[in-house]
């Protein structure tokens, strides 16, 4: 009798987690082999524990239509709690929530204009990634970055006397390697969160490899969607990436990466489908790649700068 009761309070969480609504996320096949399997497996499990149900990945080819996108949701469940979309499949959600007009389709937009995407309303939801707020927290984390390099540099030998007066090294430079969708403050908020960490540096912005300053006085860089050549080069710079791509296939280089993609931000987006939110604007989740850092003060200062708005 007693353990018969033990068995059904352990049993019971899980029997309620079994029996929620699910969360689905509309998944391409092309983004599963670029984000990685292992990786979205995890991403799956964190997001079932958080939100205390089920995430499932509604797995689709490259180009299926619309109609066909709406079949395979319902195929994994009937009932979802909502459904979320990448902006690639804006029209499959259009065409979803045209179907199903009572279960919440949620677009993650991405960088996108609101303007391009169909308009929200009680069940269609569109939520887009809130730049701003990534730049700031990238100029954290480059001059955090920057500035442990510098102090993990050779000092120079003290001065002998009679000898010239050893000059102080110069200030360090900070790059961002800027797309097309840098929004007007952003420059601001990356300069400003670098100088909270190298009150002497100096942030610049670029938009070709032309534009590069002499590699040696670099600091950190940082690639918000562009610069993908500079990956390639064996450089020790540390760097800080915007992007998808499997960490596995990182240059060891990259210590941080901003991944706004549907999965990193499936259980902030469900909260706000939750909440009946029709419109909104996520940060990136930061990757933090303690490993390739440092010193554990690093790691610890970028943890830290991770949850920091400006």
């Amino acid at each position: 009798m007693v353990c018969g009761v033990a068995v059904a309070v352990l049993a019971a969480p899980w029997v309620v987690f079994c029996a929620r609504s699910p969360v689905l996320v509309v998944t391409e096949a092309p983004f599963a082999a670029i984000y990685g399997e292992a990786r979205l497996k995890k991403e799956r499990r964190s997001a079932s524990r958080a939100l205390f149900r089920r995430v499932k990945p509604v797995l689709i080819a490259d180009g299926v239509s619309p109609d066909m996108v709406a079949i395979a949701i319902t195929g994994v469940s009937r009932r979802p709690l909502c459904a979320l979309f990448p902006r690639s499949q804006a029209q499959a959600a259009l065409h979803f929530h045209e179907q199903h007009p009572q279960i919440p389709a949620v677009i993650l937009r991405g960088l996108v204009a609101a303007s391009e995407l169909p308009p929200p309303d009680d069940f269609l939801y569109v939520y887009g990634t809130y730049r701003e707020v990534d730049l700031y927290r990238a100029g954290l984390f480059a001059g955090i970055l920057g500035s442990s390099r510098r102090k993990l540099a050779p000092q120079p030998e003290k001065q002998a006397e009679g000898q010239p007066e050893i000059q102080p090294e110069p200030a360090k430079t900070y790059v961002l390697w800027q797309d097309r969708f840098m929004p007007e403050e952003g420059r601001e908020l990356f300069s400003r969160g670098v100088r909270e960490h190298d009150a002497e540096s100096n942030a610049i912005f670029i938009n070709v490899a032309a534009q590069l300053p002499d590699m040696r006085g670099i600091a950190c860089m940082t690639l918000t969607g562009a610069g993908a050549e500079f990956l390639e080069r064996s450089d020790p710079t540390p760097q800080i990436l915007f992007g998808w791509l499997d960490p596995a296939l990182l240059p060891r280089e990259v210590a941080v990466q901003f991944d706004d993609s549907v999965w990193a931000l499936a259980v902030p987006a469900a909260r706000l489908a939750l909440r009946k939110q029709a419109e909104g604007k996520i940060p990136s989740k930061p990757l933090i790649f303690s490993p390739k850092t440092a010193d554990n003060s690093v790691s610890r200062m970028l943890k830290k700068s991770a949850k920091k708005t400006p």
